[in-house]
């Protein structure tokens, strides 16, 4: 699954789809430019959507940063885009500095200096380091340990197989790579295999009489793999109108994330099974012990093997996750038509009025191809739906940041430390209204929250006192000082609390003030209680921003007020 060579072609390609677009904000420009950047350093599909995951991401923090620090400043999030676009690929793509740099340079001359274009670049910079740093060390270098299986003394084909890797990295959404690991591929005496096995020899064959003039311009078209074909269709619903910077960042982190994770999921599953191509299959089929499968010895695909396994369909997984992801995107509304473009097809659009023709068809693609059995297919596409969903469940369906009202300001020389994410619970307990005899009512107890980076990363714990507690064990209590009703009806209010340390030293130590924003449910349940001593646990999550004395802090923008 590499797509290194047609990258000249690519780039006209890339190049003709921009143009039939509006170039909506700096997100989308921003991924445009590294989806060319990324095609002209010929990098292997899992590295590229790897790299693409972590500038999205970096991405995504940066403008959430810079919407805190400035808020209704376009110039700070436009900045944040572009510095946090720029520090991230200037470290994963060294060889593309001089036209990043070029890049970098048009955006910022756009904006103009001052307070609100240093915030931002301020806020870029840091995300993307943040990211970077996190991201360091999810195995995507670690040692190639693969095995060919071979009998002793037997020659097999001596190729470097791809991204042995990934089925060891560290996922940005799943538990593990095995999460979501299908079951075996059919057994090959079976009539499911035979099936699949007689589909591909007919429909895949690089000499096929069956397969239509249509059916080859669609396994020609889907033989790219790289992000841009992907991210292109994810464009189709960031440039609808009424979207915003936030929206479209939190978007494409979740859906470069998504895929990162699908090719971790897919490799994991191929590597674990080892199954064979259908030209080794074909090749061979007098060995597996069905009478409903013949040879063909000089069978060939359509388009050249991928360097792994078979099982599952890596660009099925890969269609899933973002079809599934835009599903929940666009809710209940109308989906826009869905449109990329594909070097290996001459630059040639394609467009579908649904995710699920879109999914579909890449599914098929693979089988017309030669290189894919039906079920292999269809178990890609039910993995990546998973992994759509769980990266809208994390990712996309998080708050975007409204401004951050003036009484929820920190007095005095305080600048932002740290964003830190918080999912959990509220917990009230039923308890007597002292007020009123014989009436009892919910009454908040303690908040239950695990605690994460900016980047995803685990980082400690929330419960009562208000207390924060990092995994290096420091620690901070709040005091409340002022609170604002959140803009959703059913969240627990915005809150400003000072802080101090009651823990070691560490992470939190110096943190004199935090602020509660963003927050998605939480509020006391809308049944009354019946009876004192029963409580309910309400799901919320809530970004608590960690403020200390600027001249400790590395971020030196000031934040409102």
């Amino acid at each position: 699954m590499s797509n290194a060579r047609p990258w000249a072609a690519a780039s006209i390609a890339l190049a003709c789809l921009a143009a039939t677009q509006a170039r909506a904000d700096a997100v989308t420009d921003w991924n445009t430019t590294a989806g060319e950047l990324l095609v002209q350093s010929r990098m292997g599909t899992p590295p590229a959507v790897r790299v693409m995951a972590i500038v999205q991401t970096a991405v995504h923090e940066a403008v959430a940063a810079a919407q805190l620090l400035q808020p209704g400043q376009g110039a700070a999030a436009d900045a944040a885009v572009a510095a946090a676009s720029r520090a991230s690929l200037a470290r994963l793509l060294p060889q593309q500095e001089a036209a990043l740099a070029t890049a970098y340079r048009a955006a910022l001359a756009k904006l103009g200096e001052g307070p609100a274009t240093a915030a931002g670049i301020a806020a870029g910079e840091q995300a993307a380091a943040r990211v970077l740093a996190w991201r360091a060390d999810d195995g995507a270098t670690g040692a190639d340990r693969y095995r060919p299986h071979a009998q002793p003394g037997a020659y097999v084909p001596t190729a470097a197989v791809a991204a042995p890797q990934w089925p060891q990295r560290k996922p940005w959404l799943m538990a593990s790579g095995a999460q979501f690991r299908p079951a075996p591929p059919p057994e090959l005496g079976s009539a499911q295999w035979a099936r699949d096995y007689n589909e591909v020899k007919a429909l895949g064959a690089k000499a096929s009489t069956q397969r239509t003039a249509q059916q080859t311009e669609v396994a020609r078209f889907w033989e790219y793999s790289l992000p841009p074909i992907y991210h292109a269709v994810v464009r189709s619903v960031a440039l609808a109108p009424g979207r915003s910077v936030a929206q479209n960042a939190r978007l494409f982190a979740a859906a470069s994330q998504a895929m990162d994770d699908a090719l971790i999921a897919v490799m994991d599953a191929k590597y674990h099974y080892g199954f064979w191509r259908p030209v080794t299959a074909i090749r061979n089929g007098d060995r597996d012990g069905n009478p409903a499968t013949e040879l063909d010895a000089g069978w060939l695909p359509l388009i050249d093997n991928p360097g792994h396994p078979e099982y599952p369909s890596a660009h099925s997984i890969l269609a899933a996750a973002v079809g599934e992801l835009l599903k929940a995107e666009v809710g209940g509304g109308r989906m826009p038509e869905l449109a990329t473009s594909s070097p290996t097809a001459n630059g040639a659009t394609r467009r579908w009025a649904s995710v699920e023709a879109f999914m579909q068809e890449v599914a098929d693609a693979r089988v017309w191809e030669g290189i894919h059995y039906r079920t292999s297919t269809e178990v890609g596409l039910v993995m990546g739906r998973q992994i759509g969903a769980l990266a809208a469940a994390r990712v996309a369906q998080s708050p975007v940041n409204a401004a951050v009202p003036q009484a929820l300001a920190p007095q005095g020389e305080q600048a932002l430390v740290e964003r830190i994410v918080a999912r959990g619970v509220q917990v009230y307990e039923c308890r007597a209204d002292a007020a009123s005899p014989g009436v009892v009512r919910w009454v908040f107890v303690a908040p239950q929250a695990q605690l994460f980076d900016a980047a995803g990363a685990p980082v400690g714990s929330h419960y009562g006192g208000p207390h924060w507690e990092a995994a290096d064990g420091s620690r901070i209590v709040g005091a409340l000082k002022a609170r604002a009703d959140a803009p959703q009806a059913d969240a627990i209010p915005w809150l400003l609390l000072s802080a101090r340390s009651v823990g070691a030293e560490g992470r939190f130590a110096r943190v004199s003030s935090v602020q509660r924003v963003n927050t998605s449910g939480g509020a006391a349940p809308a049944r009354p209680c019946q009876a004192a001593g029963e409580t309910e646990k309400v799901p919320y999550t809530a970004d608590y921003l960690l403020y200390g004395p600027a001249k400790n802090t590395m971020m030196q923008v000031r934040a409102p007020g």
